[in-house]
């Protein structure tokens, strides 16, 4: 069944204007854009924003989504914004700004009823739409648009968003409990002022899905950018920033290299890992990085190999060659290589792997060290051993 989003902006009762929440900036965007660019990624053919007069913010905040070809139909009233909804749609419904993880809506989205999202009514503290001693609306529902219209059919002085809540009850419509760990939570799902938002990029930056390559990256690197977003998000540094900063410190590693600064230029390329992670988060709290800035930060894994090959390279051609050093840094190279086309085709990964970040930091402390053949070889024999688990890994092929 088709599927649109309503976002449902908070009135100002005295002007009539659309209040604060929607223009609170997280991740360098305002949380307006951040709930039409989720609904787009959770398959919202068309979004419809219900709100008042609009403020200047606001404005241009809808003028930047057009700019990325999200185009949102902005109706002043109820009426108007049910006149936006074909009957037959299923509608993804948002109350002010209600900040939840896409996995969230995709399961609510494909439940066969319709469906509010609810947090237990002892964590409320305010926030939300009372249902009853038991629950209230999180500020998210699937709910199909011919409700919507017969609820703005009788509307008449009531409020919409708690009259349409009160009517999908009355019709028997299902609820699902919000997964919240705990009730310091609620503050990050439903911020309304800016001192909410730490709490919200909190809760984001702790249940991201980042990719991180093995486990130096996953254990040492990755919860401390994970701590370091919650404040970053709160500053205007857009994804973008953070992964330009991430290409720079990679092309500084080669011209490290290039210069015969190993360890500089290994320091460098675990920078450019830290930096292409914290794309990652601050991408999914905020707005992420242009297309094919991703596919340059996808490249990664293919860094430190060509980097050990231009080494190897600089080491053959040295008045002093090292041309032990230089061919087991071309065998580690070849070998990264061949293992980062295997991924590409689907094979699995294990998980103890130290990755390439843990590599280059082990190589570059051996190098620092004065035994820079010592931490190739080190590489080299984890290297296999990943290709031998690869390949007892894969599945038998039948004749």
């Amino acid at each position: 069944m088709p599927l649109a989003a309503l976002i449902l902006a908070e009135i100002d009762e005295e002007t009539g204007a659309a209040s604060q929440p929607l223009l609170l900036t997280l991740g360098a965007q305002t949380l307006l854009e951040r709930l039409a660019d989720q609904a787009r990624r959770v398959g919202c053919r068309h979004i419809v924003l219900c709100a008042g007069p609009l403020p200047t913010a606001l404005v241009h905040a809808l003028d930047r989504l057009k700019a990325r070809g999200l185009t949102i139909s902005l109706a002043r009233s109820p009426g108007e914004a049910a006149d936006h909804l074909h009957p037959d749609e299923n509608v993804l419904v948002f109350s002010g700004a209600a900040i939840l993880r896409d996995e969230d809506l995709t399961a609510l989205i494909y439940r066969a009823v319709p469906t509010l999202l609810t947090i237990p009514e002892s964590w409320a503290r305010d926030r939300f739409e009372r249902i009853d001693a038991v629950d209230n609306w999180a500020g998210v529902a699937i709910l199909p648009a011919s409700q919507i219209r017969h609820t703005v059919a009788m509307l008449g002085e009531w409020s919409f968003a708690p009259t349409l809540i009160r009517r999908a009850i009355q019709q028997g419509v299902s609820r699902e409990p919000l997964a919240l760990v705990a009730e310091g939570d609620v503050h990050g799902i439903a911020p309304r002022a800016a001192l909410d938002l730490k709490g919200t990029a909190a809760t984001l930056a702790s249940t991201v899905v980042i990719r991180a390559h093995g486990v130096v990256e996953r254990l040492a690197i990755l919860p401390g950018l994970r701590r370091l977003s919650t404040w970053l998000a709160l500053k205007p540094i857009s994804a973008t920033l953070i992964a330009v900063a991430s290409i720079l410190a990679g092309a500084g590693a080669f011209a490290a290299a290039g210069f015969g600064f190993g360890p500089l230029s290994m320091a460098l390329l675990i920078v450019s890992a830290a930096f292409v992670l914290l794309t990652q988060v601050i991408g999914q709290i905020g707005h992420a990085e242009p297309p094919f800035v991703t596919k340059i930060l996808g490249s990664r894994a293919t860094w430190l190999p060509f980097l050990l090959l231009f080494l190897s390279g600089r080491s053959a051609f040295a008045s002093s060659a090292n041309w032990v050093a230089s061919l087991l840094m071309t065998w580690l190279a070849i070998q990264m290589l061949l293992q980062v086309d295997a991924r590409a085709k689907g094979a699995v990964m294990p998980n103890w792997r130290l990755g390439s970040t843990g590599e280059a930091l082990l190589i570059g402390g051996s190098i620092l060290a004065g035994w820079p053949s010592i931490g190739v070889l080190l590489c080299l024999a984890h290297r296999l051993v990943i290709q031998l688990w690869i390949q007892r890994a894969a599945p038998a092929k039948t004749s």
